[in-house]
């Protein structure tokens, strides 16, 4: 060998050898890092962590970051990119316990060290607080007196909670912002930590869709847009119906109309099959057909496709709307009080032929 080709060889190995050696030295740096960082939090209980099936090592990330455990989802990513964990996580609720470290973390999920005897429940779309509270008794997770009392008294720090407004006349102070979705619940869990999750889950919804940024830009508040949004979700049976019924909603406010909505009537009274025309004069705050505006607050837990349809609703000139019962689930919608009445005779007609009252 010649040389020259001696020293080229040989500061190819030097170079080599340098590269790999920094490679080492910011591995062993961001592996430091992971390993030693300091927790978060150690003042605050455990928070619940759900992992559901296919979720991603993002999402995962980000919910960690949102519930307080980790400062920046991109730390978890790299670490399990690090760490080749991505393919272990297991699905299931975990429960995190203050001051845990990112690795301490990572190994309960890999070895799935999930909370025990654990009961899913389904909130639906339009339920109503007291109807949360008896589901989940009858899932024995916490009584109905437990959640009501808690959802009464109990303390809440998710960042919306102080935007909710304290007026005597709203029935119960988190209707509508407990999140309709399928939760993982422990039998016996406490109504406190359960409520708590709900309020979680409408943060992280809230916050995944930008609704707050869309709601300062159009100088609305949160409190009427999940009220506008738990009468779309009590009213529109079809979702192709809810920013038309927006519309009207809004068209109605404009116009200083009273809202004249049914289901203001049955959350004061319960279910209705029929609303009678002496139902229509219940005295209570939340009587639309007695009250001009917006019931005191929402009537129900809304779902996303009804708070974006209050959020963004249709351009129209609509002010009445009543429901086809044609088996479409939709409505009939109009600008005038005539054209309304007619839609009306369709309606009762329709209802007649489908073997309705």
């Amino acid at each position: 060998m010649s040389k020259r080709k001696w020293h080229s060889s040989l500061r190819l190995v030097i170079t080599v050898s340098a590269v790999f050696a920094v490679a080492v030295i910011v591995i062993g740096g961001f592996w430091t890092y992971f390993q030693y960082q300091s927790p978060v939090s150690v003042e605050t209980g455990p928070a619940r962590v759900v992992i559901e099936r296919g979720e991603s090592v993002t999402e995962i990330g980000q919910q960690l970051q949102q519930a307080g455990l980790i400062k920046n989802a991109s730390v978890f990513r790299w670490y399990i990119r690090l760490s080749h964990a991505g393919g272990s996580i297991q699905a299931g609720m975990y429960d995190i316990p203050a001051g845990a470290r990112l690795p301490d973390i990572v190994s309960k999920f890999r070895r799935g060290d999930v909370v025990p005897n654990t009961v899913k429940v389904t909130v639906p779309e339009g339920y109503t607080v007291a109807d949360i509270a008896a589901r989940l008794e009858t899932h024995h997770i916490c009584s109905k007196q437990a959640f009501l009392t808690a959802e009464q008294q109990g303390t809440f720090t998710e960042s919306f909670v102080s935007l909710l407004p304290r007026n005597k006349d709203i029935k119960y102070r988190f209707e509508g912002y407990l999140f309709p979705d399928t939760y993982e619940f422990v039998k016996g869990e406490s109504a406190q930590d359960v409520i708590n999750t709900m309020l979680q889950d409408f943060q992280h919804h809230i916050d995944a869709a930008n609704v707050m940024t869309a709601l300062k830009k159009q100088g609305e508040t949160l409190p009427t847009l999940i009220t506008e949004a738990s009468l779309i979700e009590k009213e529109a049976l079809a979702e192709s119906d809810g920013p038309l019924i927006a519309s009207v909603i809004q068209n109605r406010l404009k116009k200083k109309m009273k809202l004249q909505i049914d289901a203001t009537i049955q959350y004061i009274l319960g279910h209705r099959d029929i609303v009678t025309e002496k139902d229509l004069k219940v005295k209570d705050s939340y009587n639309t057909y007695l009250h001009y505006g917006l019931p005191p607050g929402p009537i129900a837990s809304p779902g996303m496709t009804s708070i974006m349809a209050a959020l963004h609703p249709a351009k129209t000139t609509y002010l009445y709307y009543v429901a086809k019962y044609d088996g479409s689930g939709t409505s009939y919608f109009s600008s005038t009080e005539a054209q309304h009445l007619r839609n009306v005779n369709q309606s009762e007609a329709n209802l007649k032929r489908h073997g309705g009252p």
